[in-house]
């Protein structure tokens, strides 16, 4: 009776010690929290999202959603639904009100139709970008849906014998340069120019072998190796932008290195990894059954300060990052709940909310931030605006919620970097297990120590010889004034 008196005790501190919104979150979202330490382990974490809202067409004018395929929100709050199974573009505002639908346009005088389309992009001056796939071609619109243009098959010396142009997705970037991703294409990414010309293909993903297979592909025989699988590079199956022109993209093969890529104008991969594990979902999964193997990302989305979330297909997970690959928290599931998918297909912010586009079940969810996430995001905003001290205060109030969410201490000693904190820095980058940055702190807080002894240590450095001469002379001199008193005996 004494040692479950103990018990009860114990489980009443730590439910007091727990706090309340922590406790309502988790027991109100059909997924658990959880995040990877430092150490590569799954761990308890709070829930950063909860589902608010879903969206279906239910008992609305425009009616119920169909397969939807794509969703993209504007900066002004706009939110464009590809709903492909009815042929059709579902436009919302902010709060999710129905402004209108596209599901057919004049062209050349002609009533034209979308066929099957997978993806859309809007521009900054609202024309509709949509990759109208079964039609083999991208379609250019207006806001209120008049034809611009449509951008079929390229022509080139470069196009490959067979080439066939099923766009899946397409972006658009600042200066109009139009990229697409099409069905089977493993050049890379299309790009046309400003006036829809074709330009060539960009960031081509690196050629993955094993290394058993080219080893029998070399002894192999010619028919043999006619029978083996070709050493083709992976596939992009998403992409999206970043303030700064430079493209997010996810790929098609499971397991792979690079499932999530920063392309630079060039087509160079420019993304940070200065977190402690690979930008590849999950780390711990199982190697048999329906849900083996790695997270198979299939759409990623960007916000305004660095960072960035990427949707597994597989699991219905989704995966939050900064701007340095660093993980922030892990949510979602697959599942028949509010806030589970069956086949989730895309991904988007609406100012701190995440909107997720669920083919399977033919509906939008909204998932709005909690206390955990708020603070999460804003101290990693802040950090992205230059704002250290406020960023700090925001980790210092994370801690409060998981004394061991390991990057907080990483964000802290950030802050304290700047300010010349060194040694404080050294303690808290140490706590997150942030070997770069504590060697940064130690060198820094090594410098400080030499220039604040300096004198001192330059005092010793002319003090000790000056002192081993000066022995020397007096000590020469008593040996002379000894011969001088032995030879006057």
């Amino acid at each position: 009776m004494h040692i479950l008196k103990k018990l009860i005790f114990a489980v009443v501190v730590i439910c007091l010690w727990i706090p309340p919104d922590i406790l309502s979150v988790s027991a109100s979202v059909p997924y658990h929290g959880y995040n990877y330490s430092y150490w590569e382990q799954a761990v308890p974490a709070a829930i950063p999202y909860q589902p608010n809202q879903i969206i279906d067409g239910r008992d609305t004018e425009y009616g119920l959603l169909r397969a939807p395929e794509d969703i993209f929100v504007t900066d002004n709050g706009f939110i464009y639904i590809l709903d492909s199974g009815n042929d059709r573009i579902v436009i919302l505002n902010e709060h999710f009100e129905f402004i209108r639908e596209i599901d057919q346009f004049a062209n050349a005088g002609v009533t034209d139709t979308f066929s099957q389309p997978q993806g859309i992009f809007v521009t900054e001056n609202n024309h509709i970008f949509v990759a109208d796939t079964n039609n083999q071609r991208i379609v250019e619109l207006t806001a209120d849906a008049e034809f611009i243009r449509e951008i079929t098959r390229p022509d080139a010396d470069v196009i490959r014998a067979g080439f066939e142009f099923y766009p899946t997705k397409v972006a658009v970037d600042k200066a109009g340069r139009i990229y697409a991703i099409g069905r089977g294409v493993f050049d890379g990414l299309i790009e046309f120019d400003s006036d829809g010309v074709f330009t060539g293909f960009t960031g081509a993903n690196r050629v993955t072998f094993n290394p058993i297979d080219y080893l029998w592909r070399v002894i192999a025989t010619r028919e043999q190796r006619s029978r083996m699988a070709l050493f083709i590079p992976i596939e992009f199956n998403n992409l999206a932008l970043d303030q700064s022109g430079f493209i997010y993209t996810t790929n098609s093969e499971l397991n792979s290195n690079t499932p999530i890529q920063r392309l630079n104008p060039t087509g160079e991969d420019v993304i940070r990894r200065e977190g402690y594990h690979p930008l590849v979902g999950d780390l711990e999964f199982a190697h048999i059954g329906d849900q083996s193997g790695g997270s198979f990302f299939v759409d990623i989305t960007v916000n305004d300060y660095g960072m960035y979330s990427a949707l597994d297909g597989k699991r219905g997970r989704i995966f939050s990052y900064d701007e340095d690959g660093n993980l922030l928290y892990i949510f979602g599931g697959i599942g028949n709940q509010e806030g589970t998918f069956r086949t989730p297909v895309a991904i988007d912010y609406l100012a701190d909310k995440l909107l997720v586009l669920d083919k399977g079940y033919s509906r939008l969810t909204v998932f709005d931030p909690t206390q955990f996430g708020y603070l999460v995001n804003q101290a990693v905003m802040h950090y992205n605006l230059g704002d250290d001290d406020l960023s700090a205060q925001y980790w210092q109030d994370v801690l409060r919620l998981n004394a061991n969410y390991e990057i907080a201490y990483i964000g802290i000693g950030k802050a304290l970097l700047m300010e010349g904190e060194n040694k404080a820095a050294m303690t808290y980058f140490d706590n997150g297990h942030n070997r770069f940055y504590y060697s940064k702190a130690y060198k820094r807080y090594r410098q400080e120590v030499l220039r604040e002894h300096f004198g001192l240590m330059m005092g010793l450095v002319l003090l000790v010889p000056a002192s081993y001469f000066g022995f020397k002379i007096v000590k020469r001199r008593r040996k002379k004034v000894k011969q001088i008193a032995k030879r006057a005996v």
